[in-house]
């Protein structure tokens, strides 16, 4: 899949330029190569369509390390409601 840097997210594309160690265009295209479907197993195929209906994988790292937080206090809470 080709992409130009200027139709990537922030986070895409600083991923990108980390991994290339530099600066990438605006007009610079950029090949992503993934592998196919088929080579994922079941479940994890099916944890990805669950992402994207949700809208999961749309989620910065940050979110994403938010909302983890919040589950487990939400866990502790329960286990342990005079805390």
């Amino acid at each position: 899949m080709v992409h130009k840097a200027k139709d990537l997210s922030p986070d895409q594309r600083l991923a990108i330029e980390t991994l290339l160690g530099r600066a990438i265009g605006e007009n610079e295209e950029i090949i992503i190569r993934t592998a196919g479907a088929s080579s994922a197993p079941e479940w994890l195929k099916r944890s990805w369509d669950s992402a994207q209906e949700q809208g999961l994988d749309q989620l910065s790292a940050e979110e994403i390390d938010n909302e983890i937080a919040a589950v487990r206090k939400a866990r502790r809470e329960r286990t342990h409601p005079e805390r």
